[in-house]
Formats: structure tokens, C-alpha cells, sequence
């Protein structure tokens, strides 16, 4: 993971999503400790790649 010094804080929420979500599918446990149903996990996996996909957008968008 990229230092934290060098990371907008857009990209500091983007990897904190992104991490939730993937903890959630690995676990099988939403945050709050519930079952997550298979539905949810591959939504949530789904969610995950997208932000991913994002995050690596704005990563090669020129700056201004």
C-alpha cells in the first residue's frame, strides 16, 4: 500500500472502503459481526472491484 503522506484523502477513503468490503467477503461477516449471505458476499465483492477500477482511474488521470 502506497505511504499514507502521499495519498489524497479521497484515496485514503477508496482503500478504506475497499478493505472493508474485502474483509466482509473473506470473513463472511458484515463489520457488525452478522452472517453475510452469499448474495451479499458477491455484492460486495462486485463493490470492491469497482472501487478498485476507480481508484486506479484517478490514479493515471493526469493532475491538474
Amino acid at each position: 500500500m502506497p505511504d499514507d503522506d502521499f495519498m489524497t484523502e479521497d484515496e485514503i477513503a477508496f482503500r478504506a472502503a475497499i478493505s472493508v468490503l474485502r474483509d466482509s467477503v473473506e470473513s463472511g461477516r458484515m463489520p457488525s459481526g452478522e452472517p453475510l449471505a452469499a448474495d451479499a458476499a458477491a455484492l460486495q465483492e462486485r463493490a470492491a472491484r469497482h472501487l478498485e477500477g476507480m481508484l486506479r482511474r484517478r490514479a493515471t488521470k493526469p493532475q491538474p
